[in-house]
């Protein structure tokens, strides 16, 4: 009892995050007064690593709130896909891909309910094959001393955060990961230098060619890695064979555009090419808050002071660069790969930058890239003093980042998962979503317009119509507002849920204003609503119509 008690202590876990951190950092230091340490040393130390990482976000994996009004659009389009498994047919997560929404819908097939806690543990699996992924490609490029201190700001940015855009499971976790394995493979062929292997870069082009599929966002990365590749191959043709040269060349080309051929494939054959090409595609490459990227660059600086857990872990890096460039030995051999290092870099602040939209969970694009050039500065600086000054540095600027943070835990009520340990592990049911239960059930379609898919989530009920937030059918230009309305229209008719669900208010993300953003300013979709329903209610500032055969069969 006393030891239970103790786990759903609050202060337990602050403690033990901290004392994990100790251990890890000395772990480090210890490690570098040894020479070489066996395989299995340096395993353990990143499995240490990894446990650090556990400790301070096991809470948050058994905490069944909404962070992020994204963990309830990616689990709406995951119980839809469940039910109705064709995207863009069923289901479309505008700037999510749709192996990030599958990918959320795969605890269900193994019989548990798509809740945020299921949620949550995906996206942190997701997260350690990125750090995993990226501690093995650094120990490729360099070796295993560096890659651990190198990553070693980015586990503590991941584990000490309290900022909930890092703490919740966002929509790019699947892409970073495969970006993550796409940066492995390339290390392992770059170690090799095996570049005119053609199952090695068909398996780079391959996993590759996945990441579009999954955030759009991810891909001028993934697009560097690939050309490394390429250029990799090109360096090494005048040692092979003309065979040899193009059996690479054409592995790299087949990887790359199988998925894509087959996701072509399956969207011609289910009807729904269309709109994976209008809204997907053409719908993506528009995606911009309206000014032009010159703006958005000389705005980052200021978006990265403002986000201050990202800005801390940075710090260390420029303190990296001071000393790389005061105390460093110098390493032409590995030129090549800080080209390579800086590339990354610039293509995945771009990718951070172009939206302009300055959502601080794209900034998570940067952590394997700012660690790529963490990892050219430390194998410049082996001396253990260094080891000591770096994991001192990493535990200070957490640590007063925490200390300085620390009173506005309890004013925040999102962070009741660190204030009550293990206490909110069942699935709030609101009061509006307690009132359409006596209309409908899980299973059924649920339409909420407006943006709030928790009711969705909250319910069990997929979406009914392909946007669970309707943002682009009331915002924008003209022409656009036309054609996500007339898909709208076309959805809803097709599934006619039992209930329609309008949330524009006050429990509705961005849009709250019901006189210019109420369902009924859609004239086509208030004829259909006006014709087909009954409004049945109000509760909670959320109206509610029940279909007219499903109200007089509750009468």
């Amino acid at each position: 009892m006393l030891a239970v008690n103790l786990l759903k202590t609050p202060i337990f876990w602050e403690l033990a995050g901290w004392l994990a951190f100790l251990v890890v950092g000395g772990l480090c230091i210890l490690s570098d007064f040894r020479r070489q340490l066996p395989r299995w040393q340096q395993i353990g130390l990143l499995l240490a690593l990894v446990g650090f990482l556990v400790t301070n976000r096991l809470l948050l994996l058994f905490f069944n709130r909404e962070l992020n009004p994204d963990e309830s659009q990616l689990l709406s389009q995951a119980i839809t896909l469940f039910h109705h498994p064709v995207y863009w047919q069923s289901t479309d997560g505008a700037t999510m891909g749709p192996l990030s929404s599958y990918f959320a819908s795969l605890p269900a097939y193994l019989g548990h309910p798509l809740d945020y806690i299921a949620l949550r543990r995906t996206a942190f699996f997701c997260l350690l094959v990125t750090l995993i992924s990226g501690y093995f490609t650094i120990e490729n490029l360099f070796n295993p001393r560096t890659a651990r201190l190198a990553l070693l700001p980015g586990f503590a940015f991941l584990a000490f955060t309290y900022n909930h855009d890092f703490l919740h499971a966002t929509n790019e976790q699947l892409s970073l990961a495969l970006l993550g394995l796409t940066f492995w493979q390339y290390s392992r062929l770059w170690r090799k230098q095996t570049f005119d292997s053609v199952g090695g870069m068909a398996v780079l082009s391959f996993i590759s060619s996945l990441i579009p599929f999954a955030k759009l966002q991810g891909v001028p990365t993934a697009l560097v890695i690939v050309a490394a590749g390429l250029l990799g191959l090109w360096s090494q043709r005048q040692k092979l064979t003309a065979p040899r040269f193009w059996s690479a060349l054409v592995g790299l080309v087949a990887g790359g555009v199988a998925f894509p051929l087959l996701v072509v494939f399956l969207t011609w054959q289910f009807g729904v090419f269309e709109d994976f090409k209008q809204f997907y595609l053409f719908g993506n490459l528009s995606y911009s808050a309206g000014a032009s990227f010159w703006d958005y660059l000389i705005r980052f600086p200021a978006f990265v002071i403002r986000t201050t857990d990202f800005l801390v872990f940075l710090i260390p890096t420029f303190g990296l660069l001071i000393a790389g460039v005061l105390l460093g030995r110098k390493d032409e051999k590995k030129n090549g790969l800080l080209v390579f290092i800086l590339a990354s870099l610039v293509a995945s602040g771009y990718a951070v930058i172009k939206p302009g939209s300055e959502f601080m969970h794209y900034l998570l694009y940067l952590v394997t890239p700012v660690c790529l050039l963490n990892a050219w500065f430390i194998d410049r600086l082996m001396s253990p003093v260094f080891t000591g000054a770096w994991v001192a540095l990493i535990g200070l600027c957490f640590g007063v980042n925490a200390a300085m943070q620390h009173g506005k835990l309890a004013l925040e009520p999102l962070n009741a998962y660190r204030l009550q340990p293990f206490q909110l592990q069942q699935l709030f049911i609101s009061p509006t979503s307690q009132a359409v239960q006596k209309y409908a059930r899980s299973g059924e379609d649920l339409v909420v317009w407006g943006w709030a898919p928790r009711y969705n989530v909250e319910m069990q009920m997929p979406q009914g119509v392909c946007d669970n937030h309707t943002i682009r059918c009331i915002i924008g230009g003209a022409e656009a507002q036309k054609i996500h309305r007339a898909r709208y229209i076309r959805n809803i008719t097709a599934s006619r849920p039992p209930v329609f669900l309008d949330a524009v208010g006050p429990n509705s993300f961005w849009l709250s204003d019901r006189a210019t953003q109420g369902y009924e300013n859609f004239p086509e979709l208030r004829n259909f609503i006006d014709t087909n329903y009954r409004f049945a209610g109000e509760t909670d500032k959320n109206r509610i119509y029940i279909r007219t055969d499903r109200l007089s069969q509750q009468n």
